[in-house]
């Protein structure tokens, strides 16, 4: 009986089908049919009740899961004194980054595997940190706003400020607002929030301002990328368009407004032991990013 089939058992128990443990863990389907079967035949149980529609646990794949995990909780911490005690730091970690954000802390990633070179980063691209944790079996990942999910722990890593921004094509074609109150006339490009509300109310001093939008996504980076096609305006993180606003692709329209911040976070799933090289990277980053 192997370890890792036993981890695969968690898997698909949290994940809650084959299919998403195999993407999960980048295996085919069919492997991890075959590694179930086989640990319930060592096991001499049945684990899951299987339909061609649904899984489920039965009583004792339940309590075998819960047994398990809390012994595998206690193998990865065995696991994590002994990289301790080798003092050479290794494994891989697996980082969701949503696209627009891969460029900010690129740097930061690769200092930190110039400090633990025997660390591999695997890098992956996101949507939505909360559903892209599952989805792709990551260990950690990008996330910023509002916070929704109780089955993952976040921890904050930096205040976002956001600006209003559109093109200097756009403020040709529609006029630049002088005020706030002259942007209900305007175009807007809004973000849709994991939770499905649309981020059109924004609190600017003591002031709400909302607005229509013309275009949604659940994308920052398409939101960005629509105000630089002159779609209308939007309001971004200043992180995120930092570059553009210093070449003039972009234009802050109220430099002098401040607008209520948002906050980034470090996500990683409650349930899952985190290896040593995966609490490197947590607190790392928890260092270095702020300083951004």
């Amino acid at each position: 009986m192997k370890i890792e089939d036993l981890k695969l058992f968690t898997t698909v128990v949290e994940l809650g089908n084959f299919t998403a443990a195999a993407n999960a863990l980048d295996l085919p389907r069919a492997n991890v049919s075959r590694r179930i079967n086989d640990l319930e035949k060592a096991l001499s149980i049945q684990l899951f009740f299987r339909t061609t529609r649904s899984l489920s646990l039965t009583k004792s794949g339940e309590l075998y899961y819960h047994e398990l995990t809390k012994a595998l909780t206690a193998l990865e911490k065995a696991n994590r004194v002994a990289s301790n005690l080798l003092e050479i730091p290794h494994g891989r970690v697996k980082i969701g980054l949503l696209p627009e954000t891969g460029d900010i802390i690129q740097a930061s990633l690769f200092k930190f595997q110039d400090l633990y070179p025997e660390i591999e980063l695997d890098i992956r691209s996101i949507n939505n940190g909360f559903l892209d944790m599952y989805r792709q079996g990551l260990d950690l990942a990008m996330h910023g706003g509002r916070l929704h999910d109780t089955n993952v722990v976040a921890r904050k890593v930096m205040d976002l400020q956001r600006i209003f921004v559109a093109s200097p094509t756009y403020l040709e074609q529609f006029g630049s607002p002088a005020n706030l109150n002259e942007l209900v006339s305007h175009k807007f490009i809004c973000f849709r929030w994991p939770s499905g509300d649309i981020d059109k109310q924004w609190e600017i001093l003591d002031q709400v301002i909302k607005v229509e939008p013309k275009v949604v996504s659940d994308s920052i980076g398409f939101v960005k990328g629509a105000t630089c096609r002159h779609r209308g305006i939007s309001l971004l993180p200043e992180l995120l368009v930092r570059q553009e606003l210093k070449d003039g692709t972009l234009i802050n329209l109220f430099p002098q407004k401040e607008v209520k911040t948002e906050e980034a976070w470090l996500l990683y799933p409650q349930r899952k032991a985190l290896s040593h090289a995966s609490q490197l990277l947590i607190d790392f980053l928890l260092q270095e990013l702020p300083k951004i």
